[in-house]
């Protein structure tokens, strides 16, 4: 690992005239300032794996090239081999227990890879907190970027999994508030938040926005509320490493945010 000089994240819950969710108004973010930096660049690269792999899927609707990512079957399959030699990297440089964690979360997320038919907000939250990958891979490889090492047993707690699903519908919330006419530009909306008001819903562009703002506003009080009932919880909440996961997690909504403002706005 790299000996860049790891920061403190910003402190949970957040005090009074802190910017929250951390990084909202910092459109340059590029990391987590708890995180070691190789960590960053590795994590970074799996993150950019499987956005390709999973718009490489998407795009011919190929399910069944999904075995071979999760273990290479085809040996001049180059997409097989990148996607494997990123697995292998991280193993190398990952708690085993931890990389058993992600390569079984990599597995839930390529499981659900479904396209359901959505008609208004809670349908789509309840099948976009699984197949927008936060709840299962993202939150594996987060841990590893950040060395956190934690237990099944805290990982699957129903707490845990309440505090990273509300960051999940944040994430699915703000991706589809930005890249919203990018991909009406490209005919593949049929699944955006913004369009689902706009059909089922009857709103015009304008008001469905309002009301995904007001959602995405609302998913970060949540996760306020859901964090500290983790933290609350007296086999949880002893632990520092599930502190030090939930006061980072607040990131991924303000990097996200920032993320998405630079690359999915015109």
């Amino acid at each position: 690992m790299s000996s860049t000089r790891v920061g403190k994240a910003a402190p949970f819950p957040p005090i009074p005239g802190q910017p929250y969710p951390p990084t909202r108004n910092h459109p340059r973010w590029r990391g987590a300032p708890a995180a070691d930096f190789d960590r960053m660049v590795w994590g970074a690269r799996i993150a950019g794996i499987f956005f390709l792999a999973d718009d490489y899927i998407d795009s011919g609707k190929m399910l069944d090239r999904i075995t071979g990512f999760k273990a290479p079957l085809h040996k001049e399959d180059q997409a097989e081999l990148c996607h494997d030699m990123i697995f292998r990297a991280i193993k190398a440089t990952s708690h085993p227990h931890t990389f058993d964690q992600l390569t079984k979360c990599a597995h839930e997320w390529w499981d659900s890879n479904i396209h359901e038919p959505f008609q208004n907000v809670d349908q789509y939250l309840a099948v976009r907190r699984v197949n927008i990958a936060m709840l299962c891979y993202s939150s594996a490889y987060f841990r590893y970027t950040l060395d956190i090492n934690l237990t099944d047993e805290q990982i699957y707690h129903p707490l845990m999994r309440e505090a990273e699903g509300v960051i999940s519908d944040h994430v699915g919330l703000t991706n589809d508030y930005f890249s919203y006419i990018k991909e009406k530009m490209t005919n593949s909306d049929d699944t955006n938040i913004i369009r689902i008001l706009m059909d089922h819903e009857n709103l015009t562009y304008a008001e469905a926005k309002v009301v995904i703002e007001k959602k995405i506003r609302q998913k970060e009080q949540d996760f306020i509320i859901a964090g500290m009932a983790v933290l609350n919880d007296p086999g949880l909440g002893k632990d520092p490493e599930v502190y030090r996961w939930i006061s980072n997690l607040q990131y991924c909504m303000g990097g996200n945010l920032a993320w998405s403002q630079e690359v999915m706005t015109f």
